[in-house]
């Protein structure tokens, strides 16, 4: 809708306008005046997370060890929980918001907090579920209150402190001290948790402040701004008491968990203990480094020793091979290392045997008898010496073998020793691993129970509840110019509702919706004692009209040759033998030679119209009895240049006259005497007769009229153009009143002449 649009309906309906913001403003004025004000409770938060130390033994001092085995949420979601629907059930409970008192004042109801004399208190509840109830509570005096309830059936006297029993539950009107008592009435609504719930929900927010900070701002709209007060900073109260109890919880959660698995690391360490005990037990091990020195250093000396009993043995050997040559003389040297005395003796005789016989042989010969006697002598030694060597000899290697085994003991052991060390590195690994996880654990519980007993809360309260000073709902100028908006939006709303619904068309812009087909013309409404013919003086509105019609059709028809026009409709009544009668008029008033034919042939209007005579020499006779065409031109009453060929006697077959060559001829002939031949034809929406007449045309004007013509009908226009390939046609618009219809800036001399 365009602006001349809205102010011609402004117009048109300017009653429905004015009431409509009457009313609106009117209600505006209640609502401002008797709605409840609703005060706003702000405050804000710093919501900070738990340190987070890198370092994960200094972790534990603050959060415990569910630091490390939680995930910290973002601290984002903190916004989430101060709006979640437990805190503030927790907030209703603590303050009991399910039961309101208000002070009545007339009309008016005002809720209050701990201005009444008295308290309500809920004993006990006899139902599951509350349903909501309302109690008028009249102080009579300082001792007796009157409570009414007619839902209930409630009409009695009771006392202050008094236990009233009531269908959903138990209550008590406590008598609050220090608060004067006034002949008043107060009234209590009583409702459940959740719809006290849902109440805070509806006027309660929580909105970080800036992306970039974690300052979150709360916000509360309460009628009276003291208990709003109490309530939101009783919110953020216990947000943060809820935040040092869930610590807590977690706390002790990790205590226990540091506690069981301190008893299953105690159990596994002892276990580890008694496996080490019991091998080193069996394995005879006390320290087995020390011991392993000591292995080595005995299997070297037994390795000595026994080397050194070989090389005796060799010795002895290489003795007794000496001894066993008889023709050996050679003394035997007593540096041998040869531990045996009676060898050492047998020794020391032998070899002085040896140095007597040489002695004596430097004085006797061997056959000499003391010669001979030494050699016995010697042969006695030699075998007292070999004797004494074969039985240190076996001494030795008896001896030597078992130093052999004792050695093969020891290397054995040797050889055992770096299986048994690392047996006993991973008896000792596991002992100080359990060891060290126990005496961490232990370290632990005594940094979690520290920080359990830390009770501040990691967020704090910046700005404490603070209420506005006046109520900031409702905002009277919002309300104001909203209902103003709404008083003009309810009658245009109205007034489109009322045109969806016609069926009719009323304006321009039905049709131009619907088609684009050129609208030359708008005719305006003629009333019964206007209905006279159209004459130069007269300055009517449909006078008007059809001089301004007059002028476009000149200036789209050529005005140099003669000019065939057919009027037609979709259904009679529209207007078009109205506008054939004065259009031919208006043009000959113009000084142009007329002839309107009568082509309706089966209702011709035209005639009788005109008032000239339609029962002979009309179309029908001139295409059955061959008449000539001067004989069918008749004259017209309204003016000297206006004829009018009526359509004769009515016949069935019409549409076969039409199709006949003399209809051409007709025009043709028509041609070379008039300026404008002027065709009434039949309906078009009802039959084709138009179509026939259509070719032998200049222009097609097509007549709807205004509040009459169905919008359904102006597709046949468009079938027409489309279908038909009628190129030159055109609109005129029948019937309209200027004045109050959706038609404007037409013509130029409506309501600007003079009427007598």
């Amino acid at each position: 809708m365009n602006f001349k649009s809205i102010l011609l309906q402004i117009k048109s309906h300017w009653y429905l306008f004015v009431i409509s913001l009457v009313v609106c403003i009117g209600l505006a004025y209640v609502y401002n005046t008797y709605a409840t004000k609703q005060y706003l409770i702000s405050s804000s938060l710093l919501l900070q997370q738990e340190p987070n130390n890198p370092d994960a033994s200094s972790t534990y001092a603050n959060g415990g060890v569910s630091s490390v085995l939680n995930v910290n949420e973002l601290i984002k979601n903190e916004g989430d929980v101060l709006k979640s629907r437990n805190l503030i059930k927790e907030v209703v409970q603590n303050m009991h918001l399910n039961i309101k008192l208000f002070l009545n004042d007339g009309f008016l109801s005002t809720e209050i907090y701990d201005e009444a004399p008295f308290e309500i208190k809920i004993l006990n509840t006899k139902v599951d579920s509350l349903k909501r109830r309302e109690y008028t509570i009249n102080v009579i005096n300082n001792n007796t209150i009157h409570i009414v309830n007619e839902d209930e059936n409630i009409d009695r006297n009771v006392k202050f402190d008094q236990q009233i029993s009531l269908p959903q539950y138990n209550i008590k009107l406590a008598r609050r001290r220090g608060v004067p008592v006034y002949q008043q009435e107060y009234s209590t609504q009583i409702v459940s948790e959740d719809d006290a719930i849902s109440d805070i929900i509806k006027n309660y927010d929580a909105e970080f402040t800036d992306k970039g900070t974690t300052t979150i701002a709360l916000t509360l709209y309460y009628p009276d701004s003291k208990k709003g007060e109490a309530i939101l900073q009783n919110l953020m109260n216990q947000y943060l008491k809820d935040n040092i109890e869930h610590k807590k919880s977690v706390i002790d959660s990790t205590i226990n968990f540091i506690n069981s698995r301190l008893a299953v690391v105690g159990d596994e360490l002892t276990n580890v203990e008694k496996k080490y005990q019991n091998y080193r037990s069996n394995n005879n091990i006390t320290d087995i480094d020390e011991q392993a020195k000591v292995l080595v250093g005995n299997a070297s000396d037994y390795s000595n020793r026994y080397q050194q009993q070989q090389i005796q043995l060799s010795i002895i050997n290489d003795l007794k091979n000496r001894l066993n040559d008889p023709q050996n003389t050679q003394t035997i040297p007593s540096s041998l290392n040869i531990q045996n005395a009676s060898f050492a003796a047998s020794l020391s005789q032998y070899n002085g045997l040896l140095n007597e016989r040489a002695k004596q042989r430097l004085s006797y010969t061997e056959t000499n008898p003391v010669i001979v006697n030494i050699d016995q002598q010697l042969q006695i030694a030699r075998h007292n010496l070999l004797q004494s060597i074969d039985s240190y000899k076996n001494e030795m290697e008896l001896s030597s073998s078992g130093i052999n085994k004792q050695n093969n003991v020891l290397n054995g052991y040797i050889r055992s020793v770096p299986s048994k060390q690392r047996t006993i590195m991973d008896y000792s690994r596991q002992q100080e691993l359990k060891q060290q996880l126990y005496v961490y654990l232990l370290q632990k519980r005594e940094e979690t129970s520290m920080a359990k007993a830390a009770d501040m809360p990691y967020s704090r309260i910046i700005d404490s509840a603070k209420s506005s000073k006046e109520p900031a709902k409702p905002i009277k100028p919002i309300i104001y110019i909203m209902s103003f908006f709404l008083g003009l939006i309810m009658p245009f709303g109205i007034v489109s509702s009322r045109k969806m619904m016609e069926s009719k068309i009323s304006s321009e812009e039905d049709i131009e919706k619907q088609t684009d087909v050129t609208i030359i013309g708008k005719i305006g409404h003629q009333s019964i004692a206007e209905r006279s013919k159209a004459d130069i003086f007269s300055r009517s509105q449909v006078t008007e009209s059809l001089r301004t019609l007059r002028t476009k059709l000149r200036n789209i028809l050529d005005d140099r040759k003669s000019n065939v026009i057919m009027i037609t409709s979709s259904i009679n009544g529209e207007g078009k033998t109205f506008l054939t009668r004065n259009l031919g008029n208006t043009l000959a008033m113009a000084g142009k030679k007329v002839v309107l034919i009568e082509l309706d042939l089966r209702k011709p209007k035209l005639s009788y119209m005109l008032g000239v005579n339609n029962d002979s020499f009309g179309f029908s006779n001139y295409v059955l009895d061959d008449l000539e065409i001067d004989s069918l031109i008749k004259p017209s009453l309204f003016h000297e240049n206006c004829y009018v060929i009526t359509s004769g006697p009515v016949v069935a077959n019409a549409s076969e006259l039409l199709l006949n060559d003399k209809l051409g001829n007709l025009i043709d002939d028509l041609r070379t005497e008039f300026d404008y031949i002027i065709i009434d034809s039949s309906p078009v929406g009802l039959v084709s007769d138009a179509l026939i007449i259509q070719k032998h045309v200049d222009m097609t004007i097509y007549v709807c009229r205004h509040n009459y013509t169905d919008k359904s009908q102006i597709e046949i226009i468009n079938e027409i153009k489309t279908k038909d390939n009628v190129d030159n046609l055109y609109l005129v618009i029948n019937d309209v009143n200027f004045s109050n219809s959706g038609y404007f800036g037409y013509g130029y001399g409506i309501g600007y002449g003079l009427e007598k």
